[in-house]
C-alpha cells in the first residue's frame, strides 16, 4: 500500500522513470543483434584437406570417406556430413550437447592427423577448427569468362590477380580459385609394365607444374 501512496505523492519522479524505460526499452530492442536462427550450443568441428587439382570423385574416394571413417571415432559423434570439390574435402562432425567442445576438436584432430599417411602422396595435412552452423557467413561466388583467353589463362587470372584483389577486402579471409581443366594423364598398364620410367619421363616433358609424388590411389589400404 506504501508503494501506491509513494507513487501518488511523486507523480513526476514517476513518469520521468516510465518514460525512461520506455526510452531504454526503444534503444535495446534497436541494438539488439537479429539472426534467423537460435544460439548453436552443441560443438561441431570441421575437417578441411587439400589436394590441389584432385577430381572431386577422387576426393571423395581416397580422402573424404577414409577421414570420414577415422575422425567418426571421437567420442560424442552423432552426425558427419561432407563435401567433396576439386581439390577439397569438407568434413563436419557433430558431437551431442554434453560433449565438451575442447575434447571433440583435440579428438578430431588427432583423428585426422593420424590418417595422414593413409591419404594419397602430396595431400596436405588436415585442417581442424571448430564450426558453427548457425554462425553469420556471407558468402560471394565470382565467376569470370572471356571469349579470347584459355581455361589456364583464365585461372591464372583468377589465382594471381582476381583472389589478390578479394583478399584486400575487408572481412575476406582466403578465398579459394575452383574451375579451369583438370588433366588426368592415364597410362596403358601393359606399357607400363614393359618400361616402368616412361611415365616419369611424360611427367619431366609436360611444362606444367605436378605434384612431384607418383603412387597408385586406386586401392584403399
Amino acid at each position: 500500500m506504501w508503494l501506491v501512496k509513494a507513487a501518488l505523492g511523486n507523480r513526476y519522479a514517476v513518469s520521468v522513470l516510465a518514460l525512461a524505460i520506455v526510452v531504454l526499452g526503444v534503444v535495446a530492442v534497436w541494438t539488439i543483434p537479429v539472426d534467423i536462427l537460435p544460439v548453436f550450443r552443441a560443438p561441431a568441428v570441421q575437417v578441411m584437406t587439400f589436394y590441389s587439382g584432385m577430381p572431386a570423385s577422387v576426393v571423395e574416394k581416397n580422402i573424404t570417406n577414409r577421414l570420414e571413417r577415422w575422425t567418426g571415432q571421437a567420442n560424442g559423434t552423432i552426425l558427419q556430413e561432407s563435401k567433396s570439390m576439386v581439390g577439397v574435402s569438407i568434413i563436419r562432425n557433430y558431437f551431442s550437447d554434453d560433449t565438451d567442445p575442447n575434447s571433440a576438436l583435440t579428438q578430431v584432430n588427432s583423428l585426422a592427423l593420424s590418417n595422414l599417411r593413409y591419404l594419397p602422396p602430396g595431400t596436405l595435412p588436415p585442417i581442424v577448427l571448430p564450426f558453427d552452423p548457425t554462425a553469420t557467413m556471407p558468402i560471394a561466388i565470382l565467376s569470370i569468362s572471356s571469349g579470347e583467353l584459355g581455361e589456364g589463362e583464365l585461372q591464372d587470372v583468377a589465382r594471381y590477380e582476381l583472389r589478390n584483389a578479394v583478399q584486400s577486402v575487408s572481412g575476406a579471409v582466403a578465398p579459394a580459385v575452383f574451375g579451369g581443366k583438370v588433366w588426368i594423364p592415364l597410362a596403358d598398364a601393359i606399357k607400363a609394365s614393359k618400361d616402368g620410367g616412361e611415365i616419369q619421363r611424360v611427367f619431366n616433358q609436360m611444362d606444367k607444374t605436378v605434384d612431384r609424388h607418383l603412387s597408385d590411389v586406386s586401392q584403399e589400404p
